[in-house]
């Protein structure tokens, strides 16, 4: 039996909700070009379309709605959450305050996914230091994680990344989920699956990286000098290039564009030019593309999110393809079991 390290190349099942990579840069949900459905459609109707296969958000809406006002009134679940933030991660707070569902009605699978995206939506809210809850009737998650008084730019441009992070095949932490999902384990369980996963370094921390790196930078002059002295270093520069796509990310220029025009005080101006010399840089010196994660984590710094939201955000927006795989699994109901390269002592 061949062996390939990281199950790399391996077909590990089979699914009808996403395409990922096909002619080295397409994202498809169901059929759908994902990028299009960002000019034309919102988080709740792309939601909509990866669980139900019904682009029509309309219940997706409602379900979460009711979901997370009762959530925003449930003072067990506040507390659980204000006492966990003192001395917890924001993704060790997210993976417990999802368990606090416990085992969800799967019957209606739309009203049990947006059960998830609420609790994960309420744990990034908690985290706002202006009020905020106060739900946009277009932008319902989006509006549910920032402030009140953000413009509509700002939900728009948030939005766009939930669509853009709500699915992407058989990733590591899918791939976990759907594991769980195949014990015939309840939906919590496979989305905390998922949860533990994103929280590693490698699948879930490339945006933060990036952002971390920009920072570190005066001015493009500087970014220059720094990104050639990392060459010489031979260090690691994150958010460039894919596992999946070959020839580019397709949702690393819609991020690239909202950070363009989110971007007016002289401080984000700077950032942005920033992150385009280390871009070309890295294109020119190592032939490497953007990946979603590079502008991404600049995006979410404009939209005023703390660096250790980053990835508890991304649970948000992929908590809806968790589910649907999920779901999928479990109609297929097959044990996920692959056999092991034994490469210790034969016999002694």
């Amino acid at each position: 039996m061949d062996y390939s390290p990281g199950l790399r190349g391996v077909v590990a099942g089979e699914t009808e909700i996403s395409t990922v990579g096909m002619e080295g840069t397409s994202l498809r949900y169901r059929g759908y070009d994902a990028i299009e459905l960002t000019k034309t459609h919102t988080y709740e109707d792309v939601a909509s379309l990866i669980i139900d296969d019904n682009l029509g958000g309309k219940l997706f809406k409602e379900t979460f709605t009711d979901h997370y006002e009762n959530l925003i009134n449930d003072k067990d679940l506040i507390k659980i959450i204000e006492n966990l933030k003192v001395r917890q991660h924001p993704m060790d707070v997210m993976r417990t305050a999802i368990s606090y569902i416990g085992q969800a009605d799967e019957s209606n699978k739309l009203e049990a996914a947006s059960k998830v995206t609420a609790i994960a939506c309420l744990v990034i809210a908690s985290y706002n230091e202006e009020p905020s809850g106060q739900l946009d009737a277009d932008y319902i998650v989006a509006s549910s994680l920032l402030p009140n008084t953000a413009s509509n730019q700002q939900l728009e441009a948030l939005d766009d990344m939930l669509i853009l992070y709500a699915e992407h095949g058989f990733n590591a932490s899918t791939f976990a989920a759907r594991v769980t999902a195949s014990t015939r384990s309840d939906l919590t369980s496979a989305i905390v699956s998922g949860v533990g996963t994103l929280k590693g370094e490698l699948p879930g921390g490339a945006n933060e990286a990036a952002v971390e790196l920009i920072n570190s930078f005066n001015n493009p002059e500087d970014a220059e000098k720094g990104v050639y002295k990392l060459f010489e270093e031979k260090k690691k520069i994150m958010g460039f290039g894919h596992g999946v796509y070959k020839i580019q990310d397709p949702r690393s220029p819609v991020v690239k564009n909202w950070v363009e025009v989110l971007s007016k005080t002289e401080e984000s101006l700077n950032k942005y030019e920033i992150a385009k010399t280390v871009d070309a840089i890295m294109d020119s010196e190592k032939k490497l593309f953007p990946n979603v994660d590079f502008y991404g984590g600049l995006l979410l710094s404009e939209l005023g999110f703390a660096v250790d939201l980053f990835t508890p955000i991304f649970v948000t927006g992929r908590s809806v393809g968790w589910s649907a795989h999920y779901f999928e699994q479990r109609d297929q109901d097959t044990l996920i079991r692959p056999a092991a390269k034994y490469t210790g002592i034969e016999e002694r």
